[in-house]
């Protein structure tokens, strides 16, 4: 089982990831992430225009299984995080969440 909290770490450290929603939505649009991760208590708004978005750009999704507080807490960062995209895992294996959902 991929601990995701590490392996978000370490993408963050040596991959490229966008946080916010708003940018998360912009490089889903471009069809660039290779993942998207969502807060499980993302608002259904915005969980379904992501979601709905990543399946006509084919890129996964993975529901976080905390709150944005917990997500934001995952990063290390000071605020809650909604929304995230991975645009290049760098040396973390992140993108094996895709395979055990």
């Amino acid at each position: 089982m991929v601990d995701i909290s590490r392996e978000l770490q370490v993408a963050l450290n040596t991959g490229k990831v966008i946080i916010g929603f708003e940018e998360t939505k912009k490089a889903v649009l471009a069809g660039t992430p290779k993942l998207v991760i969502l807060a499980a208590n993302a608002p259904k708004w915005a969980r379904g225009d992501i979601e709905y978005y990543a399946k006509l750009a084919g890129v996964p999704v993975f529901i976080f299984p905390g709150s944005s507080i917990e997500l934001g807490a995952a990063a290390k960062r000071p605020h809650k995080i909604m929304a995230l995209a991975v645009l290049d895992p760098g040396q973390s294996e992140i993108l094996k969440v895709v395979e055990h959902v």
